[in-house]
């Protein structure tokens, strides 16, 4: 027999926007700068001009995401795993301290290597990639949270 559960597509975004999210943060640079005639990048894996705060901030960002495909995949499971009221406020928060934690981490990189010199820096892919799924995240966790 046919199950006729109702597949939440606000949890399929979130779950789309937070792998999407991790995705580019993890295989593109947070941020750079141009000090000569060379361009230095910041990323988690195999960048050499990254400051403790913003490479904390990645990895915040990163476990926040997680723990929003976590919340995202306990409404799309037929078995919830969280029997947690008002999850979706929780969702919201943890979408909200996503984005914050994006510019968090740019604006540690930003004050350590904009202001030496004729530096110009600026946000590269994986922080544009977080900072979009974290407004995503938000809004699509309101309109849940709305919507109960």
């Amino acid at each position: 027999m046919a199950d006729d559960r109702n597949i939440d597509p606000f949890a399929v975004i979130i779950l789309v926007a937070s792998i999407v999210g991790i995705i580019l943060l993890m295989a593109t640079a947070f941020a750079g700068f141009y000090s000569g005639m060379y361009n230095y990048y910041s990323c988690i894996f195999g960048c050499e001009y990254y400051t403790g705060g913003d490479l904390a901030a990645q990895w915040i960002v990163v476990i926040l995401l997680i723990v929003q495909i976590v919340v995202a995949l306990n409404d799309l499971l037929p078995n919830r795993f969280i029997s947690i009221d008002k999850l979706e406020l929780i969702g919201m928060i943890l979408a909200g301290a996503t984005l914050l934690f994006a510019f968090i981490g740019l604006g540690i990189f930003g004050i350590t290597y904009g202001f030496i010199g004729d530096r110009e820096w600026w946000a590269e892919t994986g922080f544009y990639g977080v900072a979009i799924a974290g407004v995503i995240n938000i809004i699509l966790f309101l309109l849940k949270f709305k919507n109960k």
